[in-house]
Protein backbone atom coordinates (compact mmCIF):
# COMPACT_ATOMS: atom_id res chain seq x y z
CA UNK A 1 0.00 0.00 0.00
CA UNK A 2 1.43 3.34 -0.92
CA UNK A 3 1.94 5.93 1.82
CA UNK A 4 -1.15 7.25 3.56
CA UNK A 5 -2.25 10.48 1.99
CA UNK A 6 -3.22 13.53 3.93
CA UNK A 7 -6.32 14.12 4.30
CA UNK A 8 -20.20 34.81 -2.91
CA UNK A 9 -21.98 31.49 -3.73
CA UNK A 10 -23.63 31.51 -7.19
CA UNK A 11 -27.40 31.38 -7.34
CA UNK A 12 -27.39 28.98 -10.28
CA UNK A 13 -27.27 25.23 -10.61
CA UNK A 14 -25.32 25.35 -13.86
CA UNK A 15 -21.63 25.51 -14.57
CA UNK A 16 -20.34 26.90 -17.85
CA UNK A 17 -17.67 24.83 -19.57
CA UNK A 18 -16.66 25.78 -23.10
CA UNK A 19 -20.07 27.21 -23.99
CA UNK A 20 -21.81 24.16 -22.46
CA UNK A 21 -24.21 24.43 -19.53
CA UNK A 22 -24.44 21.39 -17.27
CA UNK A 23 -27.98 21.20 -15.97
CA UNK A 24 -29.16 18.53 -13.51
CA UNK A 25 -32.61 17.62 -14.80
CA UNK A 26 -33.05 14.46 -12.70
CA UNK A 27 -32.05 16.11 -9.43
CA UNK A 28 -34.25 19.13 -10.10
CA UNK A 29 -37.24 16.84 -10.51
CA UNK A 30 -36.43 14.93 -7.34
CA UNK A 31 -36.00 17.95 -5.11
CA UNK A 32 -39.14 19.65 -6.48
CA UNK A 33 -41.12 16.60 -5.37
CA UNK A 34 -39.67 16.78 -1.85
CA UNK A 35 -41.61 18.56 0.87
CA UNK A 36 -40.28 20.81 3.62
CA UNK A 37 -38.68 20.66 6.09
CA UNK A 38 -35.81 19.11 4.16
CA UNK A 39 -32.38 17.73 5.06
CA UNK A 40 -30.02 17.86 2.07
CA UNK A 41 -26.81 15.93 2.49
CA UNK A 42 -24.05 14.41 0.42
CA UNK A 43 -20.36 14.39 -0.11
CA UNK A 44 -18.56 17.72 -0.59
CA UNK A 45 -18.29 19.16 -4.10
CA UNK A 46 -21.48 17.58 -5.45
CA UNK A 47 -23.36 20.87 -5.94
CA UNK A 48 -25.80 20.78 -3.02
CA UNK A 49 -25.80 24.55 -2.43
CA UNK A 50 -26.12 25.33 -6.14
CA UNK A 51 -29.10 23.03 -6.49
CA UNK A 52 -30.98 24.19 -3.40
CA UNK A 53 -30.49 27.90 -4.10
CA UNK A 54 -31.52 27.47 -7.72
CA UNK A 55 -34.77 25.68 -6.89
CA UNK A 56 -35.66 27.84 -3.87
CA UNK A 57 -34.75 31.21 -5.35
CA UNK A 58 -36.77 33.28 -2.87
CA UNK A 59 -35.46 31.56 0.26
CA UNK A 60 -33.33 33.33 2.87
CA UNK A 61 -29.87 31.77 2.79
CA UNK A 62 -27.60 31.45 5.84
CA UNK A 63 -24.11 29.94 5.88
CA UNK A 64 -22.51 28.75 9.12
CA UNK A 65 -18.73 29.16 9.07
CA UNK A 66 -16.29 26.90 10.90
CA UNK A 67 -15.99 29.44 13.73
CA UNK A 68 -19.81 29.30 14.08
CA UNK A 69 -20.35 32.81 12.76
CA UNK A 70 -23.54 32.97 10.69
CA UNK A 71 -23.53 34.79 7.35
CA UNK A 72 -26.91 36.15 6.24
CA UNK A 73 -26.64 36.49 2.46
CA UNK A 74 -29.67 38.75 1.96
CA UNK A 75 -28.21 41.41 4.27
CA UNK A 76 -24.57 40.62 3.38
CA UNK A 77 -23.59 40.53 7.04
CA UNK A 78 -22.95 38.21 9.97
CA UNK A 79 -25.70 37.72 12.53
CA UNK A 80 -25.88 36.23 16.02
CA UNK A 81 -27.31 32.79 16.78
CA UNK A 82 -30.28 34.24 18.69
CA UNK A 83 -31.21 36.37 15.68
CA UNK A 84 -31.19 33.29 13.44
CA UNK A 85 -33.52 31.56 15.90
CA UNK A 86 -35.81 34.60 15.88
CA UNK A 87 -35.94 34.64 12.06
CA UNK A 88 -36.81 30.94 12.00
CA UNK A 89 -39.58 31.40 14.56
CA UNK A 90 -41.10 34.28 12.57
CA UNK A 91 -41.86 31.66 9.87
CA UNK A 92 -41.74 34.18 7.02
CA UNK A 93 -40.81 32.07 4.01
CA UNK A 94 -38.30 29.32 3.34
CA UNK A 95 -34.95 29.38 5.15
CA UNK A 96 -31.80 27.59 3.98
CA UNK A 97 -29.08 26.91 6.56
CA UNK A 98 -25.87 25.63 4.97
CA UNK A 99 -23.47 23.57 7.12
CA UNK A 100 -26.03 23.78 9.93
CA UNK A 101 -24.26 21.06 11.94
CA UNK A 102 -21.69 23.65 13.03
CA UNK A 103 -24.36 25.22 15.26
CA UNK A 104 -24.09 22.26 17.62
CA UNK A 105 -26.44 20.27 19.85
CA UNK A 106 -28.37 23.31 21.09
CA UNK A 107 -29.66 23.93 17.58
CA UNK A 108 -30.71 20.30 17.18
CA UNK A 109 -32.62 20.51 20.45
CA UNK A 110 -34.27 23.72 19.24
CA UNK A 111 -35.38 21.92 16.07
CA UNK A 112 -36.71 19.02 18.14
CA UNK A 113 -38.78 21.33 20.35
CA UNK A 114 -40.03 23.87 17.78
CA UNK A 115 -40.23 21.58 14.72
CA UNK A 116 -40.20 24.45 12.17
CA UNK A 117 -41.72 23.58 8.80
CA UNK A 118 -39.92 26.16 6.67
CA UNK A 119 -36.33 24.88 6.86
CA UNK A 120 -33.89 23.38 4.41
CA UNK A 121 -30.75 22.15 6.15
CA UNK A 122 -27.59 21.37 4.18
CA UNK A 123 -24.60 19.40 5.42
CA UNK A 124 -21.48 17.94 3.85
CA UNK A 125 -20.46 16.12 7.01
CA UNK A 126 -21.54 12.64 6.02
CA UNK A 127 -20.83 11.05 9.37
CA UNK A 128 -23.16 13.54 11.03
CA UNK A 129 -25.79 13.11 8.33
CA UNK A 130 -25.79 9.39 9.05
CA UNK A 131 -26.23 10.02 12.78
CA UNK A 132 -29.07 12.49 12.18
CA UNK A 133 -31.22 9.80 10.58
CA UNK A 134 -30.58 7.15 13.25
CA UNK A 135 -32.77 6.27 16.22
CA UNK A 136 -31.03 8.47 18.81
CA UNK A 137 -31.14 11.68 16.77
CA UNK A 138 -33.24 14.54 18.24
CA UNK A 139 -34.51 15.38 14.75
CA UNK A 140 -35.31 11.82 13.63
CA UNK A 141 -38.41 11.84 11.46
CA UNK A 142 -38.74 15.63 11.37
CA UNK A 143 -37.06 16.18 8.00
CA UNK A 144 -37.44 14.60 4.60
CA UNK A 145 -34.00 13.37 3.51
CA UNK A 146 -32.47 14.25 0.15
CA UNK A 147 -29.04 12.88 -0.75
CA UNK A 148 -27.23 14.46 -3.67
CA UNK A 149 -24.65 12.34 -5.46
CA UNK A 150 -22.89 12.64 -8.81
CA UNK A 151 -24.50 14.07 -11.93
CA UNK A 152 -26.61 11.29 -13.46
CA UNK A 153 -25.43 9.47 -16.57
CA UNK A 154 -28.48 10.70 -18.46
CA UNK A 155 -27.97 14.33 -17.51
CA UNK A 156 -24.29 14.49 -18.35
CA UNK A 157 -25.01 12.94 -21.76
CA UNK A 158 -27.83 15.40 -22.43
CA UNK A 159 -25.48 18.29 -21.74
CA UNK A 160 -22.23 17.12 -23.28
CA UNK A 161 -23.66 15.74 -26.53
CA UNK A 162 -23.89 19.35 -27.67
CA UNK A 163 -20.12 19.67 -27.99
CA UNK A 164 -18.71 16.12 -28.09
CA UNK A 165 -19.40 13.06 -30.22
CA UNK A 166 -18.67 9.35 -30.33
CA UNK A 167 -15.99 7.79 -28.18
CA UNK A 168 -14.80 11.19 -26.98
CA UNK A 169 -18.29 11.98 -25.68
CA UNK A 170 -18.58 8.84 -23.54
CA UNK A 171 -15.04 8.92 -22.13
CA UNK A 172 -15.46 12.51 -20.98
CA UNK A 173 -18.98 11.97 -19.64
CA UNK A 174 -17.78 9.07 -17.48
CA UNK A 175 -15.58 11.43 -15.47
CA UNK A 176 -17.48 14.70 -15.82
CA UNK A 177 -20.29 13.23 -13.74
CA UNK A 178 -17.99 14.31 -10.91
CA UNK A 179 -18.84 18.04 -10.54
CA UNK A 180 -15.41 18.98 -9.19
CA UNK A 181 -13.83 17.98 -12.53
CA UNK A 182 -15.86 20.42 -14.59
CA UNK A 183 -13.43 23.23 -13.85
CA UNK A 184 -10.55 21.10 -15.16
CA UNK A 185 -12.23 20.38 -18.51
CA UNK A 186 -10.56 22.47 -21.19
CA UNK A 187 -10.19 22.07 -24.94
CA UNK A 188 -12.34 18.92 -24.80
CA UNK A 189 -10.05 17.13 -22.37
CA UNK A 190 -9.67 16.75 -18.61
CA UNK A 191 -6.44 17.55 -16.79
CA UNK A 192 -6.37 14.63 -14.35
CA UNK A 193 -3.18 15.73 -12.61
CA UNK A 194 -5.33 18.05 -10.49
CA UNK A 195 -6.67 14.94 -8.76
CA UNK A 196 -3.55 14.56 -6.64
CA UNK A 197 -4.57 17.71 -4.75
CA UNK A 198 -8.35 17.55 -4.81
CA UNK A 199 -9.08 13.90 -3.95
CA UNK A 200 -6.93 13.61 -0.78
CA UNK A 201 -8.41 16.89 0.49
CA UNK A 202 -11.91 15.69 -0.34
CA UNK A 203 -11.50 12.33 1.39
CA UNK A 204 -9.81 14.03 4.33
CA UNK A 205 -12.86 16.27 4.78
CA UNK A 206 -15.26 13.35 4.51
CA UNK A 207 -13.60 11.36 7.27
CA UNK A 208 -12.14 14.31 9.16
CA UNK A 209 -14.31 13.69 12.22
CA UNK A 210 -13.33 10.04 12.49
CA UNK A 211 -10.30 8.85 14.42
CA UNK A 212 -7.13 8.12 12.48
CA UNK A 213 -7.51 4.34 12.78
CA UNK A 214 -11.09 4.36 11.51
CA UNK A 215 -10.26 6.83 8.71
CA UNK A 216 -7.43 4.55 7.59
CA UNK A 217 -9.84 1.63 7.40
CA UNK A 218 -12.29 3.58 5.27
CA UNK A 219 -9.52 4.73 2.95
CA UNK A 220 -8.13 1.20 2.89
CA UNK A 221 -11.48 -0.09 1.65
CA UNK A 222 -11.49 2.50 -1.14
CA UNK A 223 -7.96 1.52 -2.12
CA UNK A 224 -8.84 -2.17 -2.10
CA UNK A 225 -11.87 -1.68 -4.34
CA UNK A 226 -9.95 0.59 -6.73
CA UNK A 227 -7.38 -2.15 -7.28
CA UNK A 228 -9.96 -4.80 -8.12
CA UNK A 229 -10.80 -6.29 -4.73
CA UNK A 230 -14.56 -6.17 -5.13
CA UNK A 231 -15.88 -8.87 -2.80
CA UNK A 232 -15.97 -8.79 1.00
CA UNK A 233 -13.40 -11.56 1.33
CA UNK A 234 -10.98 -9.77 -1.01
CA UNK A 235 -11.41 -6.48 0.83
CA UNK A 236 -10.87 -8.17 4.20
CA UNK A 237 -7.68 -9.84 2.97
CA UNK A 238 -6.38 -6.51 1.69
CA UNK A 239 -7.05 -4.68 4.96
CA UNK A 240 -5.53 -7.47 7.01
CA UNK A 241 -2.40 -7.56 4.84
CA UNK A 242 -1.78 -3.91 5.71
CA UNK A 243 -2.65 -4.43 9.39
CA UNK A 244 -5.65 -2.13 9.14
CA UNK A 245 -7.76 -4.76 10.93
CA UNK A 246 -6.69 -7.14 13.68
CA UNK A 247 -8.18 -10.32 12.26
CA UNK A 248 -9.24 -11.62 8.88
CA UNK A 249 -12.94 -11.57 9.69
CA UNK A 250 -15.62 -10.25 7.32
CA UNK A 251 -17.87 -9.20 10.20
CA UNK A 252 -15.29 -6.55 11.12
CA UNK A 253 -15.63 -4.88 7.71
CA UNK A 254 -19.33 -5.16 6.90
CA UNK A 255 -20.38 -2.16 9.00
CA UNK A 256 -17.73 0.00 7.31
CA UNK A 257 -19.06 -1.08 3.92
CA UNK A 258 -22.63 -0.33 5.01
CA UNK A 259 -21.60 3.16 6.15
CA UNK A 260 -19.81 3.88 2.88
CA UNK A 261 -22.90 2.81 0.93
CA UNK A 262 -25.15 5.05 3.04
CA UNK A 263 -22.78 7.95 2.45
CA UNK A 264 -22.88 7.41 -1.31
CA UNK A 265 -19.17 6.67 -1.61
CA UNK A 266 -19.54 3.07 -2.75
CA UNK A 267 -22.25 0.95 -4.35
CA UNK A 268 -22.85 -2.77 -4.36
CA UNK A 269 -24.32 -5.13 -6.96
CA UNK A 270 -25.50 -8.68 -6.29
CA UNK A 271 -24.15 -11.73 -8.06
CA UNK A 272 -27.03 -13.10 -10.13
CA UNK A 273 -26.24 -16.74 -9.44
CA UNK A 274 -24.69 -16.62 -5.97
CA UNK A 275 -25.44 -15.04 -2.61
CA UNK A 276 -22.61 -12.52 -2.69
CA UNK A 277 -22.11 -8.87 -3.48
CA UNK A 278 -19.58 -6.92 -5.52
CA UNK A 279 -18.55 -3.46 -4.29
CA UNK A 280 -17.57 -0.50 -6.47
CA UNK A 281 -16.51 3.10 -5.80
CA UNK A 282 -19.39 5.34 -6.87
CA UNK A 283 -17.16 8.07 -8.31
CA UNK A 284 -14.95 6.89 -11.19
CA UNK A 285 -12.70 9.86 -10.42
CA UNK A 286 -12.04 8.72 -6.84
CA UNK A 287 -11.64 5.18 -8.12
CA UNK A 288 -9.07 6.34 -10.70
CA UNK A 289 -7.12 8.33 -8.12
CA UNK A 290 -6.71 5.41 -5.73
CA UNK A 291 -5.92 2.99 -8.54
CA UNK A 292 -3.13 5.23 -9.83
CA UNK A 293 -1.84 5.94 -6.35
CA UNK A 294 -1.63 2.26 -5.47
CA UNK A 295 0.01 1.32 -8.77
CA UNK A 296 2.21 4.34 -9.51
CA UNK A 297 2.31 6.39 -6.28
CA UNK A 298 0.38 9.09 -8.15
CA UNK A 299 0.15 11.40 -5.14
CA UNK A 300 3.89 12.01 -5.37
CA UNK A 301 4.48 11.75 -9.12
CA UNK A 302 3.39 13.47 -12.32
CA UNK A 303 1.84 10.97 -14.73
CA UNK A 304 1.43 11.14 -18.48
CA UNK A 305 -1.96 11.07 -20.16
CA UNK A 306 -1.77 7.36 -21.06
CA UNK A 307 -1.87 6.35 -17.38
CA UNK A 308 -5.21 8.07 -16.85
CA UNK A 309 -6.71 5.87 -19.57
CA UNK A 310 -5.83 2.55 -17.93
CA UNK A 311 -9.24 2.14 -16.29
CA UNK A 312 -11.37 3.94 -18.85
CA UNK A 313 -12.62 0.66 -20.36
CA UNK A 314 -13.89 -0.60 -17.00
CA UNK A 315 -15.40 2.78 -16.12
CA UNK A 316 -17.17 2.92 -19.49
CA UNK A 317 -18.66 -0.54 -18.79
CA UNK A 318 -20.04 0.68 -15.47
CA UNK A 319 -21.36 3.86 -17.09
CA UNK A 320 -23.36 1.95 -19.71
CA UNK A 321 -24.56 -0.62 -17.17
CA UNK A 322 -25.91 2.04 -14.82
CA UNK A 323 -27.31 4.16 -17.65
CA UNK A 324 -29.28 1.27 -19.17
CA UNK A 325 -30.45 0.15 -15.74
CA UNK A 326 -32.03 3.57 -15.22
CA UNK A 327 -33.40 3.96 -18.75
CA UNK A 328 -34.99 0.49 -18.76
CA UNK A 329 -35.92 0.59 -15.07
CA UNK A 330 -34.20 -2.74 -14.42
CA UNK A 331 -31.97 -3.93 -11.59
CA UNK A 332 -28.27 -4.53 -12.31
CA UNK A 333 -26.63 -7.83 -11.43
CA UNK A 334 -23.13 -9.24 -11.75
CA UNK A 335 -22.55 -12.42 -13.73
CA UNK A 336 -19.10 -13.76 -12.90
CA UNK A 337 -18.37 -17.41 -13.61
CA UNK A 338 -15.07 -19.30 -13.88
CA UNK A 339 -15.33 -19.54 -17.67
CA UNK A 340 -16.91 -16.18 -18.50
CA UNK A 341 -18.11 -12.80 -17.22
CA UNK A 342 -20.91 -10.59 -18.51
CA UNK A 343 -20.49 -6.80 -18.46
CA UNK A 344 -24.18 -5.90 -18.26
CA UNK A 345 -26.92 -8.03 -16.70
CA UNK A 346 -30.32 -6.44 -16.10
CA UNK A 347 -33.32 -8.10 -14.50
CA UNK A 348 -36.69 -7.41 -12.96
CA UNK A 349 -38.13 -9.62 -10.25
CA UNK A 350 -34.86 -11.59 -10.48
CA UNK A 351 -35.59 -12.66 -14.05
CA UNK A 352 -32.90 -11.75 -16.56
CA UNK A 353 -34.19 -9.39 -19.24
CA UNK A 354 -30.98 -8.22 -20.89
CA UNK A 355 -27.34 -9.22 -21.05
CA UNK A 356 -24.68 -7.22 -22.79
CA UNK A 357 -21.01 -6.82 -23.52
CA UNK A 358 -19.07 -3.57 -23.88
CA UNK A 359 -16.09 -3.65 -26.24
CA UNK A 360 -14.47 -0.24 -26.01
CA UNK A 361 -12.04 -0.69 -28.89
CA UNK A 362 -11.57 0.72 -32.36
CA UNK A 363 -11.18 -2.77 -33.80
CA UNK A 364 -12.86 -5.97 -32.62
CA UNK A 365 -11.40 -9.13 -34.13
CA UNK A 366 -13.32 -12.13 -35.48
CA UNK A 367 -12.17 -14.24 -32.54
CA UNK A 368 -13.44 -11.64 -30.07
CA UNK A 369 -16.80 -11.48 -31.82
CA UNK A 370 -17.13 -15.27 -31.72
CA UNK A 371 -16.34 -15.24 -28.00
CA UNK A 372 -18.98 -12.55 -27.39
CA UNK A 373 -21.54 -14.62 -29.29
CA UNK A 374 -20.65 -17.72 -27.29
CA UNK A 375 -20.97 -15.95 -23.94
CA UNK A 376 -24.16 -14.01 -24.58
CA UNK A 377 -26.04 -16.85 -26.28
CA UNK A 378 -25.95 -18.79 -23.02
CA UNK A 379 -28.78 -16.54 -21.85
CA UNK A 380 -32.34 -16.61 -23.16
CA UNK A 381 -33.06 -12.90 -23.06
CA UNK A 382 -32.28 -9.77 -25.05
CA UNK A 383 -28.58 -9.58 -25.96
CA UNK A 384 -26.64 -6.46 -26.86
CA UNK A 385 -23.10 -5.42 -27.73
CA UNK A 386 -22.02 -1.81 -27.16
CA UNK A 387 -19.15 -0.46 -29.26
CA UNK A 388 -17.75 3.03 -29.97
CA UNK A 389 -18.61 2.64 -33.66
CA UNK A 390 -20.10 -0.19 -35.70
CA UNK A 391 -17.09 0.14 -37.97
CA UNK A 392 -15.10 -1.55 -35.20
CA UNK A 393 -16.68 -4.93 -36.03
CA UNK A 394 -14.64 -7.05 -38.44
CA UNK A 395 -17.44 -9.57 -39.03
CA UNK A 396 -21.20 -9.63 -38.75
CA UNK A 397 -22.65 -10.75 -35.46
CA UNK A 398 -25.73 -12.96 -35.19
CA UNK A 399 -28.55 -12.82 -32.64
CA UNK A 400 -27.08 -9.84 -30.82
CA UNK A 401 -28.14 -6.21 -31.18
CA UNK A 402 -25.18 -3.92 -31.76
CA UNK A 403 -25.38 -0.41 -30.31
CA UNK A 404 -22.86 2.34 -30.96
CA UNK A 405 -22.57 5.66 -29.15
CA UNK A 406 -25.18 7.35 -31.33
CA UNK A 407 -27.66 4.55 -30.63
CA UNK A 408 -27.17 4.82 -26.87
CA UNK A 409 -27.42 8.61 -26.89
CA UNK A 410 -30.70 8.34 -28.80
CA UNK A 411 -32.15 6.41 -25.84
CA UNK A 412 -31.60 9.41 -23.57
CA UNK A 413 -34.72 11.57 -23.77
Amino acid sequence: MSGKKGHKFLSIITITIIMVIVKRFDDEKRIKKASLPLLVYGRRKTGKTFLVKYIFKDANYFFVRRDKTIFYEKRDENIRYDELVRIIEENKGTIIIDEFHRLGEDFLEFLHIKQPKNLILITSTLNLARKLITQKSPILGLFMEFRLDLISEKDILKNMRKCLKGKELIENCVYLREPLLLRFFKNKRIDFNYLKLTIPALIGEIFGEEGREISSRYEGILRAIATGKNTVSEIVSYLYSYRLIDKEDSSVVKQYLKNLIELGLITRIKDYFRNRWFYFIASPVIDLYYYLDEKYNFSENELGEKYFKEKVGKHVEHFFRDLLSKILNKRSFIISKPDHEIDIALADFNKLRLVGEVKWKNRISRDEIMKIEENLKRYGCERILIVPSKRALKKSIMGIKVLDVDDVVSLVS
